[in-house]
């Protein structure tokens, strides 16, 4: 290693496009990556980012969506009851399933493929102990079958220390560092960041403790100063707390350093997007590849522009919404919205690395992989859009495709019997089609016709009740009819701001995953399986197994079982308890008597 400018010891390619840089040359010499044109021609590479802790079929997934479910109550004592639980979008697999971590790491591989996902990046380590089994379960079982994918850490600065981040990248070369699938570029092991500046502030408030006008000052204090966030030096000595952890490895490391959280506790009037932009270029000095985990716009282009420049890699920010009903907030937009966005952004501004955020993580419903919400929906639409990513032109279709996707209920609908925890987003129904002729499209049962174009095309209409179902016609002849298993209704049971979705390719996925033998899960919580007037969730919530869909049909609409005069129907109407007399509820509560 070599001393730069600064005293950062960088590698001989970093060092070379330094040289470059200070001197304004571009030196083309073997292995060399020129400022220029290099990050530009780099092979495109796409990684999702996969929580370990959540095999599909698998393990602790199995094991809660079998076991936990059916105790959801709106008068429970459990932290998230009050709100229907933090969960909406469990990974998609028949009811019942329970596969062997090997199972669920070919499952899990196989759909990346068809995705488009060249590799996943296992949270380090959301799981612990269980996730680094995951992990090598996905080498072991890409290794034999010689999957074209691979398989690397993306490093959690939020939930360990910079020690545990060093383990981490030591557990995994140790134990995989010889596979032929584990992810690398520029033949060295590829590291994804998130919140890549936490063990930056960590190292550096080390550093500032150590000085003597710091000894009595609270490490917490030297952690929050803005010197480290807002100035070069600061940012130089953050710096050094990835060349440690490449130090204790024992090689080079290819590094992908987020910015995320970058001035996290800097007061806004110490920062804006022009000095973001700044600290982007700093660390593309230092690192190979720059990049997000959520967000988008025009700073990111200027991020982009700053990275590229210093010859690294720029890795854009790609998710299509992020709900989290515990905590954190939601990021949703209208339909396709925040993915159609953020793939512009990675053509337009150069992105040659991506980590999608996320492939399985159910628990904040970013889910790429398949899900009982979004089915495969967004993972066969991402796929499109990675192929016009790797090749610059927008793929064409021999069949005809449509994907619905929109919100379960419109904006201002009254939850009963669970409560609301986050802002009410709105929302519109979302009809994409990617077709190899034009042919006219509509809404059956709503206002809406439209003549759409070949290749891809959308129309967004208003969020209101009733069946979501689209036909496509050529020549006045209805050729395809998609009809969604879930209704848009006006009397949701509790907060749902994430997307629901369905699309032509379903049946083909659900037979590349289980074959034709399996019976595919085509089917809605507020839809009527028996067609007596009363949604799914209505039945298993109050007279069956909540989410057992084997008792959604169990209640009588015409029976009174509390007494009160009232029949089921018109309990779901009112949206009252139909299992208690209105003497026995709190004064018109949603919460029911806990005795």
């Amino acid at each position: 290693m070599e001393e730069n400018m600064t005293g950062q010891p960088v590698s001989a390619r970093r060092q070379l496009v330094f040289t470059a840089v200070i001197t304004g040359t571009f030196l083309l010499a073997a292995g060399a990556v020129s400022v220029a044109e290099g990050p530009s021609k780099r092979e495109k590479k796409i990684y999702a980012h996969h929580m370990g802790c959540y095999p599909a079929g698998a393990a602790a997934t199995a094991y809660h969506r079998s076991a936990d479910a059916h105790k959801v109550r709106h008068d429970g004592t459990r932290q998230h009851d009050a709100y229907g639980d933090r969960w909406r979008n469990w990974p998609l697999v028949p009811d019942g399933t329970k596969l062997s971590l090997e199972e669920s790491a070919d499952l899990e591989i196989r759909r990346a493929l068809r995705a488009g996902i060249d590799g996943f990046a296992i949270d380090a380590w959301a799981g612990r102990d269980d996730a680094k089994k995951v992990f090598s379960a996905l080498i072991e079982v890409a290794e034999q079958k010689d999957y074209p994918f691979e398989v690397t850490i993306c490093l959690d600065a939020g939930i360990q220390s910079n020690l545990g981040l060093s383990d981490s990248i030591g557990w995994m070369l140790d134990n995989h560092g010889d596979s032929p699938k584990l992810a690398r570029r520029d033949g060295k092991p590829l590291i994804f960041g998130y919140l890549s500046v936490f063990p930056g502030f960590r190292y550096g408030a080390q550093v500032l403790k150590e000085k003597e006008e710091n000894r009595d000052k609270d490490t917490d204090l030297l952690f929050a100063d803005p010197w480290l966030r807002t100035t070069p030096d600061g940012w130089a000595l953050m710096a050094k707390a990835h060349e440690q952890m490449e130090r204790e490895s024992g090689q080079e490391l290819y590094w992908h350093y987020g910015m995320g959280a970058f001035f996290h506790r800097v007061p806004n009037n110490l920062h804006d997007a022009d000095k973001l932009a700044e600290a982007a270029g700093f660390m593309a000095e230092r690192f190979d590849a720059v990049g997000e985990f959520l967000g988008g716009g025009e700073v990111h282009d200027r991020m982009a522009a700053a990275v590229r420049a210093k010859g690294a890699e720029w890795s854009q920010p790609l998710f299509f919404q992020y709900e989290n009903i515990g905590w954190g907030g939601n990021r949703i937009g209208n339909g396709t919205d925040i993915l159609r966005r953020c793939w512009s952004d990675a053509r337009r501004n150069g992105s040659t690395l991506i980590q999608f955020v996320t492939w399985n993580d159910y628990t904040e419903n970013t889910c790429l992989a398949p899900a009982y919400e979004t089915r495969y929906t967004i993972m066969d639409l991402n796929r499109h859009f990675i192929d016009w990513w790797k090749t610059g032109q927008p793929p064409t279709s021999d069949h005809d495709k449509i994907y619905l996707v929109y919100r379960k209920y419109p904006q201002g609908a009254k939850f009963y019997p669970f409560e609301a925890k986050r802002e009410d987003a709105g929302g519109v129904i979302e009809v994409l089609t990617i077709l190899p002729a034009p042919a006219k499209l509509r809404l059956v049962g709503r206002d809406a016709e439209w003549d759409a174009p070949a290749g891809m095309s959308y129309q967004q209409f208003p969020l209101t009740p009733g069946p979501v179902v689209a036909e496509l016609l050529r020549d006045g002849q209805v050729l395809t009819r998609l009809e969604s298993p879930e209704p848009i209704t006006d009397r949701p049971f509790r907060e749902q701001n994430g997307m629901t979705c369905f699309s032509t390719e379903f049946k083909r996925h659900w037979k590349a995953d289980f074959g034709e033998q399996v019976p595919p899960l085509i089917r809605g919580e507020y839809a009527d399986d028996d067609q007596d007037g009363l949604p799914n969730w209505y039945e298993m919530y109050w007279f069956g197994k909540f989410l057992d869909y084997s008792t959604a049909t169990a209640a009588d609409a015409n029976a009174d079982p509390d007494g009160d005069g009232k029949t089921n129907i018109e309990e779901w109407r009112a949206q009252t308890d139909p299992t208690q007399p209105p003497t026995e509820r709190h004064g018109g509560s949603t919460r029911q008597r806990s005795d």
